[in-house]
């Protein structure tokens, strides 16, 4: 349902796009714009930006597949890169696809909420936690005892 809170997916990634980077206020991480006299936050006026980037993928849990989006910190987690390595993709798309190759078919648990996204009127999954390496075996375990 629209805006739960604290959903656990477990699922395999079955697609995923290049991630965007956007420039964020150093102090509070919101969006900052260019602006005439330089990169500009609705808080904290004129800033000296800090990188960050956002990517969406397709994650499948049996039953049906859900655009998914992970932000800076929980992409770094999905991939064990960190913020310089992150962010050196900015210029160089092309060389990020080895990552997208890699995440095909990885399972995966993200933890998080569900969200419409009014913009392209769809449901997305918000991540907020990443486990990047699940055990299959004690995900069918943990699921059994629940279902008794």
């Amino acid at each position: 349902a629209e805006q739960d809170q604290n959903v656990e997916l477990f699922g395999t990634i079955v697609q995923v796009f290049d991630p965007r980077f956007f420039e964020v206020c150093p102090q509070c991480f919101k969006r900052a714009r260019q602006g005439a006299e330089g990169f500009q936050c609705d808080t904290h006026g004129i800033v000296q930006p800090n990188v960050s980037c956002v990517l969406n993928l397709f994650l499948d849990d049996g039953t049906d597949r859900i655009r998914t989006v992970l932000f800076r910190n929980q992409l770094e987690r999905l991939l064990g890169l960190s913020t310089e390595q992150l962010v050196a993709y900015k210029d160089n798309l092309a060389s990020f696809d080895t990552h997208k190759t890699d995440l095909l078919g990885k399972m995966v648990i993200f933890t998080g909420k569900v969200n419409k996204n009014q913009m392209f009127d769809r449901i997305e999954f918000m991540v907020q936690t990443v486990n990047a390496n699940p055990d299959p075996n004690a995900e069918l375990q943990r699921l059994e005892q629940q279902s008794v």
